[in-house]
């Protein structure tokens, strides 16, 4: 048989058939084909495994280590850098990266320059203390610390305070107008005298360069006040 026929046999038999189902549609079960139902296989027994046994004394440790704080204490290996004494830790939620932390606000050492370690041993930043001391370590736990690179405190201290210059407050060269003493007015020349003087542009000249700190700018700019100041006086 060609493929030709084949195809027009086979569309004929497709011809004879519904195009699709209806929404109503039911099929008669006691015209399906017989066969044997499908049963899944039984468990084992038990049919479920059992969990493992947790000894008594243990679970009591690990209740009373969760619901009891530590008093900690963080010792350095050297004696020139601080100890630092962290009362009222959980144990459980408290990780050796907390105490790291911890010492490191206190002693102003970078948290990277410092290792913690227990019993001469270093541990794991990702660690809890629970896991690190266990239920019998006690109500006082001491970790020691070592500083990585000879890393010093950083002290926090404010620049001192500096007087300002005649120059900065605007009176070099100027005439002070008020005294030493309250309510004291020196005598001399003011306002546009004042300003009309040689004296007075070349101390804004050197105001304006020390405050920008451009030589070629601050004369810029002093011509460009002195030329308004000309036009409107």
């Amino acid at each position: 048989m060609s493929e030709l026929a084949f195809c027009k046999q086979f569309l004929s038999a497709l011809d004879a058939r519904p195009i699709k189902l209806s929404s109503d549609h039911i099929a008669d079960p006691r015209h399906y084909p017989a066969q044997n139902a499908y049963i899944l296989p039984k468990l084992p027994h038990p049919p479920h495994p059992l969990h493992p046994s947790t000894p008594a004394s243990k679970t009591t440790a690990s209740a009373s280590t969760s619901s009891s704080t530590l008093t900690i204490t963080l010792k350095p290996m050297k004696a020139s850098y601080p100890t630092v004494p962290l009362p009222s830790i959980i144990a459980t939620t408290t990780s050796i990266y907390d105490l790291k932390t911890a010492y490191s606000t206190s002693s102003t050492i970078p948290a990277s320059k410092i290792k913690i370690l227990y019993k001469k041993k270093p541990v794991a930043d990702s660690k809890t203390v629970a896991e690190i001391v266990g239920p019998d370590a006690g109500n006082e736990v001491e970790f020691s610390v070592m500083v990585i690179g000879g890393a010093v405190p950083t002290p926090v201290t404010s620049p001192p305070a500096v007087a300002p210059s005649e120059v900065e407050k605007g009176l070099a060269g100027v005439g002070k107008e008020v005294g030493e003493g309250a309510g004291f007015v020196a005598q001399g020349p003011s306002g546009k005298e004042v300003v009309g003087s040689d004296v007075f542009w070349a101390d804004l000249h050197d105001f304006v360069v020390q405050r920008i700190r451009d030589e070629k700018e601050g004369e810029r700019l002093v011509g460009v006040f002195k030329k308004a100041w000309e036009s409107d006086r």
